[in-house]
Parts: structure tokens; C-alpha cells; sequence
């Protein structure tokens, strides 16, 4: 049994002039005369390896559109070239570029480096397992067995005062500077590399529901509503558009205009059990006890060309 995955994703401009968010399914985006538009697509993808993630950008007029649409465009271009995209050293050399590119609006508009920018938050399933990648306050859930989980950490101010103690999550829901974000793609790195948070490959269960969203949701939604929708709505069509309409409630209640909304909504209706995980584990094994003799014949001089197989094999996992 492979990985099938139902998914729906919606983009609404909330109560701004211009949506800088944009989206990625799978390979499916908005291209820059449909992001003010927004709009709602549906999807059920089967494939071993599959990539979705949420952007939003920064920088006000244009430069926050252009800097969305160049983190998607990025990710299409690494999901249909590169042979290991769940690979945390491909992952974060695409980031890096990503972020290389996106400055150069700036650098191009004679602007400092850093004045656009865009947040990232990817969810990479590959058959059995998933991993997630992010820079910024642009956040992955998991919804399993009932229970909400936060699968990325905030790049933010108020998360560092909730690691250090200072402030609890509720708290740091309220804060008046939990929109300070203290990372993005473009920011000026003064010739370093900007690595994103990558977790570790955790696994995927029949039944998992996900959701990765931009901060004009979890701005408006405590995650104890995002919870009970995500629970109470059938299909990922009827949950996306709910907690849409929710969050602009929501911010109207509270007197504040609406950021940009975009919320992807996963069911994984199907993937690879414990078989999948079996064979990939003998596979692991048997690589590396192949590096392991091909070092021993290496080092008597001979085997050259088969210890770099195998050490290619084993890098591949």
C-alpha cells in the first residue's frame, strides 16, 4: 500500500489590499495575477513522495508577493529535480538559495538586503514517514487520535520568551509582538548560509489529518478552535474553507483588519505500514554494512569505485 493523500488548500486575501501568500501542492501554486484572488483547489495525490508548504511573504507593495512566489517557484524546481528532496542537506541548500534569490529583489530595487522576505512551512511525506521544514511563524499541524500537536516551532520573539520560561503559549497568543519574526527567507546572512528547522522523520499513520497555514489564521484562532473544526469537519474542502470563514469572524470581533489567510488541509487516506518501514530499515543495514567492508578494502588499496557506490547508496537514506 503506497501513500494517497486528500488534500485541499484555501487562499483568501482576508481584509488587505494584496495577498502575499501563496502555496504549494504537490506542485500546484499561484501564479502572480491569481494570488489577489485567491481561490480554493482539491486534490487527492497518490505517489511515495509527495510536498506541500505554505508561504508568506513580506515587504509591502509587490515586494511580499514576488517574495511568496519565488519560495513556490524554488520548490517546484527542487521537487522535480532533485533525486533525495527529503534529504536534510538538499533541504537546506534549496532554503539557502531560496533565500539568495528572494534578497535579490531587494538588492534589485536598491533596497537593503533583508526588505522582502518570505516565511516556509513545508510538510514532506514520503510513504511511511513525514518531515517538516521551516523558517519563520508559519506553522505545520497534526491532528491524530484527537490530539493537536504543533509540529513546527515559531521563528518569533514571543517563542524564544516561551522557551526561556518568561510567557506561557496563551500568553504568547495575546502578545502585542508575536508577529515579530526572527527569521525569514531573504534575510541578510552577511555571507552564512540560513538554515531552516528540519525535523526528523517522523512517522505517517492511515487517518493523520494535517494542516499548514500562515499566520492570518493562527493570528485570529486559538489552537483549541483550529482544533475543534479540524475534528468536527468530514472532508478537507469543508474544513480549509471553514477555518477560513472563522478566522475572518474572528478578526472582524476583534476590531482588527484580517491579514492574508492560506491554509492547506491533508488526510492521509492510505500509507506504507510497517512493511515499508521494514524494508527500508534492511536496506539502511545492508548499505552499511557494504560501506563498512569497502572501507576495510580501501584501506588495503583496492575497491575504490565500489566503496563510492556504496557510499552513495547509504547517503540516499
Amino acid at each position: 500500500m503506497g501513500l494517497k493523500i486528500d488534500t485541499a488548500v484555501y487562499s483568501h486575501i482576508g481584509r488587505r489590499k494584496n495577498n502575499e501568500d501563496n502555496f504549494f501542492l504537490d506542485g500546484l501554486y499561484m501564479e502572480r495575477d491569481q494570488m489577489n484572488k485567491g481561490g480554493q483547489y482539491h486534490a487527492v495525490k497518490k505517489g511515495d513522495e509527495q510536498i506541500y508548504a505554505v508561504c508568506d511573504g513580506m515587504g509591502g507593495a509587490e515586494f511580499g508577493e514576488e517574495a511568496s512566489l519565488r519560495a513556490v517557484q524554488r520548490l517546484k524546481e527542487y521537487k522535480e529535480k532533485c533525486r533525495q528532496p527529503d534529504n536534510t542537506g538538499n533541504l537546506n541548500q534549496m532554503i539557502d538559495e531560496a533565500s539568495r534569490w528572494i534578497d535579490d529583489i531587494s538588492l534589485a530595487k536598491g533596497m537593503e538586503s533583508g526588505s522582502s522576505g518570505s516565511t516556509i512551512a513545508m510538510l514532506i511525506m514520503k510513504d511511511w514517514y513525514f518531515r517538516t521544514v521551516n523558517v519563520g511563524d508559519s506553522r505545520v499541524y497534526r491532528l491524530r487520535g484527537g490530539l493537536l500537536e504543533r509540529m513546527t516551532k515559531d521563528d518569533s520573539e514571543v517563542q524564544q520568551m516561551v522557551d526561556r520560561g518568561e510567557i506561557t503559549l496563551d500568553q504568547a497568543w495575546q502578545h502585542p509582538r508575536k508577529n515579530v519574526i526572527t527569521r525569514h527567507l531573504g534575510m541578510p546572512m552577511e555571507g552564512e548560509a540560513l538554515m531552516p528547522s528540519v525535523s526528523m522523520r517522523l512517522d505517517l499513520n492511515q487517518g493523520d489529518r494535517f494542516l499548514i497555514c500562515s499566520d492570518g489564521l493562527s493570528d485570529s484562532l486559538h489552537d483549541s478552535v483550529i482544533r475543534r473544526i479540524l475534528t468536527e469537519q468530514h472532508t478537507p474542502q469543508a474544513t480549509a474553507a471553514q477555518l477560513v470563514r472563522t478566522a475572518l469572524s474572528e478578526a472582524d470581533n476583534m476590531g482588527v483588519a484580517s491579514d492574508n489567510i492560506t491554509v492547506i488541509v491533508l488526510d492521509v487516506l492510505e500509507a506504507g505500514g510497517q512493511d515499508a518501514d521494514v524494508k527500508r530499515i534492511r536496506k539502511l543495514s545492508a548499505a552499511r554494512a557494504g560501506l563498512a567492508a569497502a572501507s576495510v578494502l580501501l584501506a588495503g588499496g583496492i575497491g575504490y569505485e565500489v566503496f563510492q557506490l556504496i557510499q552513495f547508496l547509504n547517503s540516499s537514506y
